[in-house]
């Protein structure tokens, strides 16, 4: 077998979700293709590919399979996300409810999720299936938690870790769970992966929630503190808001109807709070986790690309 590249794999992933998008329907398609080109760091199939390496028959079709449509997975929850929050920028770009319509959103996530199942049914292995289907069960879950907690100031940090597991951990938890198992690795490796994905897609999430508050616009295609203004309280503001009281009840006074200067505060002030710095060593906690659970397995030739996309997602969080 060719030696592992992960930048030729994503190549190749790039190209069968491209064609996997193709549809009789040329706005479906358009509004696909829309979100696709927007960029993506494409993490869930990296991690699939990276993972079938430690089983007896790395990167086979079954593996690339999982890889696309994990990925459209991770498209749909995007789009109907931008849906429940009303946002009109993704990625420096125009949402596809913002290009086109609500309606074109909603009918363009449903139907990348059922390109996905469409492109794994003809794995025969029903864990991979049953382990994807209440997966999915789990990420709907998810986002109606997070919709339920919009402005609610009642909520705590394991309220909040809870709900970023079910929101982005269980999708790159699943890609090298899935990833080793199509693989045909051992149930004990399959769940060593599993955990280290679990782990990853935890600090994955969190460095996002910094990032809304210490980034740039340009640098997150969104407005900064965007979070917050759609009422998600983050590991950053629950932080805050737990140790100041005189934070604590600014924050628990904001609702949708609040001035916009209000939020910008609040954002100044988390920017230059030291739970910026609490919340990214809680990142980099997870990611030691990470590292420690993969020094654990056999060494294989996705080792070194693990370590690097590891090291990357830290040097995210600096």
């Amino acid at each position: 077998m060719e030696k592992l590249n992960i930048n030729k794999e994503i190549k190749k992933i790039e190209k069968e979700l491209k064609n996997t998008i193709k549809s009789e329907n040329p706005i479906l398609e358009e509004a696909s293709l829309h979100l696709l080109s927007s960029g993506g760091k494409r993490v869930r199939p990296s991690f699939v590919v990276l993972s079938s390496e430690y089983g007896l028959h790395p990167r086979n079709e079954e593996t690339y399979k999982i890889a696309v449509s994990l990925e459209l997975i991770h498209m749909a929850t995007l789009v109907h996300d931008d849906v429940i929050d009303r946002s009109d920028k993704r990625r420096g770009r125009y949402t596809i409810s913002k290009k086109w319509d609500q309606e074109t959103a909603i009918l363009t996530g449903n139907y990348l999720l059922a390109l996905a199942l469409n492109h794994i049914s003809s794995i025969q292995d029903k864990r991979i299936h049953m382990i994807l289907s209440n997966a999915i069960i789990d990420v709907c879950r998810g986002e109606l938690f997070q919709f339920q907690d919009q402005f609610n100031t009642k909520q705590t940090i394991t309220n909040y870790l809870r709900r970023i597991n079910r929101k982005t951990a269980l999708l790159i938890q699943l890609a090298t769970e899935l990833g080793a198992l199509s693989a045909d690795a051992d149930l004990k490796t399959a769940n060593k992966l599993k955990r280290i994905g679990h782990y990853i897609g935890m600090s994955f999430q969190i460095v996002d929630d910094v990032l809304d508050f210490t980034s740039t616009e340009k640098q997150l295609g969104k407005p900064v503190g965007s979070d917050l203004m759609n009422g998600h309280l983050t590991l950053p503001v629950l932080l805050e808001r737990r140790k100041n009281p005189q934070f604590k009840a600014l924050v628990d006074s904001l609702g949708p109807e609040s001035p916009k200067e209000d939020f910008e505060y609040c954002v100044r002030y988390i920017r230059s709070s030291e739970s910026i710095e609490q919340s990214k060593s809680i990142s980099k906690h997870y990611l030691n986790k990470a590292l420690d659970l993969l020094g654990e397995l056999e060494t294989s030739p996705a080792s070194t690309w693990f370590k690097k996309l590891i090291k990357r997602m830290e040097s995210r969080n600096t």
